[in-house]
């Protein structure tokens, strides 16, 4: 590929270079003619139309080796596409012999089975760990006759702890009347409270 690339290069040098004496060649025709030099000017037109010929057989070339860089290039990407596949086709193998399809399928059964004793395990914990309803309601009825006798149990034991207390008195305490100067000093105590 580097050789055709080399080549490709100096067909391109050689191609620029015949354009640029073709147009020297016509330039010299026409200074030829313009002197009455017929004979010499249709020499110059002799070798241009020759480089002419030479830069097209030139560009044909070079299109040729154009095409089989591209040739040549298109292939290389194809065999390193193809090595890509071949290193995955080999990865998937090894995979595929550390698991085959029986593996595969022991493995979601292990899961079922195992998605089974869960859902059995949840059935149970939704029942009230095994209870049916008959032992619940013995078991509510149970509850109701315990706490009743909790609650004269806790009564008798509350007399027992309480000492009796006196009786308050219900009727109406006597009005007393406080002297004038016992109301003032607890006015003064507050203002001197306040100032500091």
């Amino acid at each position: 590929v580097l050789d055709l690339k080399n080549a490709r290069d100096r067909l391109q040098r050689y191609r620029s270079q015949l354009e640029k004496d073709e147009v020297k060649l016509t330039e010299r025709a026409k200074a030829a003619k313009a002197n009455g030099d017929t004979r010499r000017a249709m020499h110059y037109l002799k070798i241009k139309r020759h480089k002419t010929k030479e830069a097209d057989n030139v560009n044909a070339q070079l299109l040729t080796v154009l095409q089989m860089v591209d040739t040549l290039s298109s292939k290389q990407s194809e065999n390193e596409l193809v090595a890509a596949l071949r290193t995955g086709k080999n990865a998937l193998a090894a995979l595929h012999q550390e698991m085959s399809v029986d593996d595969v399928i022991q493995l979601m059964e292990e899961v079922e089975d195992q998605n089974e004793v869960e859902r059995e395990i949840n059935d149970i914990l939704a029942q009230g760990a095994g209870l049916d309803d008959v032992d619940v309601e013995a078991l509510e009825a149970e509850l109701l006759e315990l706490v009743p006798q909790e609650e004269e149990k806790e009564a008798k034991e509350d007399e027992a702890k309480v000492p009796d207390m006196p009786v308050a008195p219900s009727d109406k305490l006597p009005d007393v009347k406080v002297p004038a100067e016992e109301e003032e000093a607890p006015a003064k105590s507050a203002r001197v409270a306040v100032a500091s």
